[in-house]
């Protein structure tokens, strides 16, 4: 099928995708891709009415992978799985999906990666990259998805945020609850804010029953019947399937006991209760002594059942007026709370009453005292008919728990009015006791003053330890005189978290009191720095009676950035060097190794003394070594600490070099090769004169080098600095070959010299020459002046030999130079047979060599 071209008459067609040809004689086209279907093989041709060219080509179509992601969690075997998809669809060829954690490949001890292909009919594929993992075991935050395809200019990448192990924060707690009329202990263990979920199981004691349960995500509760399970152990445990370690929290059901069951708050002899003919009603109360949730009591009469006047309700007998002496008899109570009982009896007696005169004033005493940690203040309205009335009298805002009650004897009535408050107050409190009678001229007032508290004294100390390499602020916080109910807390203000033990920090947290007649509380904490950095911790005194409670703070310091320094050079007194990393921190010491990398990278574990100053810690670390080992490398000091914190400082040790020693003196080159050695060179020195120097210049960049010389015979020779000095005067012993290195650690040059001492009469012979050179040269410059003055002063002009032998003269003086200026210059209006000498020189060059 033609696609585009000219037709035979010269016009263009073309098809759909395709542009118009460009000329009749180039047939390049535009193709717009559409379709994978545009894929194939295509010919060009160009015919003639003799010929036709053709020429084929395969076009290849290529298409981009749609990507896409996907996030699911489930539970596999008990285990909390996150699995993420990674997709590339509708490409040609396939495409290629890798994973990567900030640019670098997974480790395969946490991460499964499961990937899959399949083609479509349009020969386009589908590619998916399953990474799955368990997140208890993931302390990832993000995966990058890296698609590679031919059709994209450089890989597309997809970050997807991962689930990622949290400690949980787990408790277990224990209530009694009511539940379908009986009691229970409620067990409730809770695991919550951890990813994932822990598995929570039980230790149950062994019993006939078991116990109810209830489930729920984060908590699992059991419900124990309280008889079956008194005084049992309960464990939880928290736990992962696949993490060996695991959480245990134990608790003990309560044991119940009942002790007693006893009259309250009435008067009897031997058990003997007396009440009076035709009485109203009347309440016996009855008191349970322990420590059971709830109890039933159940009444009898000589054996028998109560009379119908007589009701228990509660922990009380109530009896209906008018009182009959059909009442008097045994009672015998029993208070029971499952298997726990205990029985009271007691007589009641009815008695003929008494008449008495119509009203009296009552007997009033007020009591002060003080028990388990309380102040008592009792005040008693005695004796009276009818009734007194007791009030109270107390400050603003002072808080107090009053009681009062009513008891009849012998046709009078006492009323009694208990008030209990805190240990002891702070500040001097007046309260006052006010009592009402018909019989009284008006009130009657008695007033009690309240012991005062000792000055309570708060402290609040710290001090810095360090410990594994991380600083910990010891705080300490105590109260001295105060009473045993006084509690002390520490807490943070300004700060990300509360004092506890979590993931965040290190806690060690410890508070008590003395026992009995405490005088003081305590609390202390063991705060790591690093987590608790720019706190504030509060220490709070709470006590019953105090207007406010007592507060003290102090600060944690702020920890600052770090600061580290790397330094290379060599070791003073030593061959070797050395590269000292320094680092200045707070709160923590690092772990620092050096990186020695060219080519081949090699990790080396440095150790270190650090030096502390409070929470500021100093640690150098130094790394030695020879010169030729890492000459042009680079030295890393990598610095890394437990919160995953890290910093790089790196330097380049030099790379030096010493490529020749020269002879700055004045030398000859020395004919022969003096045993192979080349480049000797001669130098003379004159006898008999001290302190005569040889300078060398050492090529190279080394900062530093040592230059050591050696006569023919092996005996060193004496340098100073860069020179080789003949410090006495010079004699033909010095004479001779001499060898020079010029050194700096393992770089060497070295040079051959040849030092040569003339003698006297060589030197005179010398001078001789010289004297009969220069003056053969004065002889030969003035002949040929006077030479000069003479021809010029002849008359003959115009002969050819004479100008010849002028002209050759003239060449012969001249100073050398081009050929142009060696011509003669002839004056204006002279013929050619004059010739003008303008400038004459002779150079007259001796040289010698001593």
């Amino acid at each position: 099928m033609k696609m585009t071209g000219y037709k035979y008459d010269g016009r263009p067609f073309s098809m759909p995708g395709f542009s118009t040809p460009v000329s009749l004689t180039n047939l390049t086209v535009n193709v717009k891709i559409s379709s994978l279907d545009m894929e194939g093989k295509y010919a060009c041709s160009f015919s003639s009415d003799y010929s036709e060219i053709k020429d084929t080509m395969f076009l290849t179509v290529v298409a981009r992978p749609v990507i896409s992601t996907h996030v699911e969690e489930e539970f596999l075997n008990g285990t909390h799985y996150q699995t993420v998809s990674c997709s590339a669809s509708n490409a040609k060829p396939k495409a290629h999906i890798h994973w990567e954690i900030r640019g670098a490949p997974l480790s395969g001890d946490v991460f499964s990666i499961e990937t899959t292909s399949s083609n479509h009919q349009n020969v386009t594929y589908n590619t998916t990259s399953v990474l799955s993992f368990p997140i208890l075991l993931n302390n990832e935050s993000r995966v990058t998805c890296v698609v590679q395809h031919q059709a994209l200019t450089e890989p597309r990448m997809a970050d997807i945020t991962l689930q990622t192990f949290v400690s949980p924060n787990i408790s277990m707690e224990m209530v009694v609850q009511q539940k379908d009329g009986e009691h229970f202990f409620q067990v409730t263990c809770t695991a919550t804010g951890g990813k994932p979920n822990p598995d929570i199981s039980w230790i149950l004691p062994p019993s006939a029953q078991m116990p109810h349960k209830e489930s729920e995500s984060e908590a699992n509760t059991y419900w124990f019947p309280i008889d079956l399970y008194e005084g049992k152990n309960v464990t939880c445990i928290f736990g992962y399937p696949l993490l060996p370690g695991k959480y245990t929290r134990t608790v003990t059901l309560p044991t119940y006991y009942i002790t007693s069951l006893q009259l309250k708050n009435h008067s009897s002899e031997n058990g003997l209760l007396i009440l009076e003919d035709g009485g109203s009603d009347t309440i016996i109360s009855l008191e349970v002594k322990g420590n059971v949730p709830s109890y039933k009591i159940n009444c009898t009469k000589n054996g028998e059942s109560m009379p119908k006047d007589v009701d228990v309700i509660g922990s009380n007998i109530l009896i209906k007026g008018p009182i009959g002496f059909n009442l008097s008899g045994q009672y015998q109570c029993l208070a029971s709370y499952h298997r726990h009982t205990a029985g009271l009896e007691f007589n009641i007696e009815v008695k003929q009453k008494v008449l008495l005169p119509a009203t009296f004033p009552p007997n009033i005493s007020v009591h002060l005292w003080e028990e388990a940690g309380n102040i008592y203040v009792e005040c008693l309205a005695s004796n009276a008919y009818p009734a007194a009335n007791v009030s109270w009298v107390l400050p603003q805002d002072f808080n107090a728990e009053i009681q009062s009650n009513i008891s009849s004897s012998n046709g009078s009535e006492t009323v009694r009015s208990l008030l209990s408050l805190p240990f002891c107050v702070f500040q001097e409190l007046r309260l006052e006791c006010v009592v009402d009678h018909l019989d009284l001229d008006g009130q009657e007032r008695r007033p009690i003053i309240l012991p005062v508290c000792d000055p309570i004294n708060i402290t609040l100390q710290s001090n810095t330890v360090w410990e594994h390499g991380i600083a910990y602020m010891e705080v300490n916080c105590s109260a001295d005189n105060t009473p045993p109910a006084a509690t002390i807390e520490l807490d943070t203000d300004d700060c990300r978290h509360a004092i506890n033990a979590t993931e965040f920090s290190n806690v060690v947290r410890v508070s008590g009191s003395q026992q009995e007649n405490a005088v003081g509380v305590w609390s202390s904490a063991h705060l790591s720095v690093q987590a608790y950095a720019g706190c504030t911790v509060i220490c709070v005194l709470k006590q019953q009676g105090l207007q406010r409670p007592e507060r003290k703070s102090l600060r944690v310091p702020s920890v600052g950035p770090p600061e580290s320094h790397l330094g290379v050079g060599p070791l003073k007194d030593s061959t070797l060097w050395a590269a000292v990393c320094e680092y200045r921190g707070e709160g923590v010491v690092p772990n620092i190794s050096w990186v020695i990398s060219d080519h081949n990278t090699t990790i080396i574990t440095a150790s270190i003394q650090p030096t502390y100053d409070g929470i500021k810690v100093l640690v150098n670390a130094t790394y030695e070594f020879h010169l030729h080992q890492c000459e042009g490398k680079n030295l890393t000091c990598l610095i890394q600490n437990d919160y995953g914190e890290e910093e790089r400082r790196t330097a380049t040790v030099p790379k030096y070099v010493i490529s020749s020693i020269v002879v700055l003196n004045k030398t000859i080159p020395l004919r022969g090769n003096h045993a192979q050695r080349t480049a000797v060179h001669r130098i003379a020195l004159q006898k008999a004169l001290p302190d005569q120097r040889i300078v060398f210049r050492v090529n190279g960049n080394t900062p530093a080098y040592h230059i050591k010389c050696f006569r023919a015979d092996g005996s060193a020779a004496h340098t100073v600095a860069g020179a080789l000095v003949f410090a006495e005067s010079v004699s033909e012993h010095d004479a001779g070959l001499y060898t020079c290195h010029a050194s700096w650690y393992h770089h060497k040059a070295t040079v051959f010299f040849q030092v040569d001492i003339p003698s006297q009469e060589t030197q005179t012979i010398t001078f001789i020459l010289i004297c009969f050179s220069s003056a053969s040269a004065i002889t030969l410059f003035l002949f040929i002046t006077v030479c000069v003055f003479c021809k010029q002063s002849g008359e003959s002009r115009s002969s050819n030999k004479v100008r010849r032998e002028r002209e050759s003269l003239a060449g012969l003086m001249q100073t050398p130079c081009s050929p142009e200026i060696s011509k003669p210059a002839l004056p204006a209006g002279k013929g050619p047979e004059y010739a003008e000498l303008v400038r004459y020189s002779i150079v007259i060059d001796v040289k010698s060599t001593v």
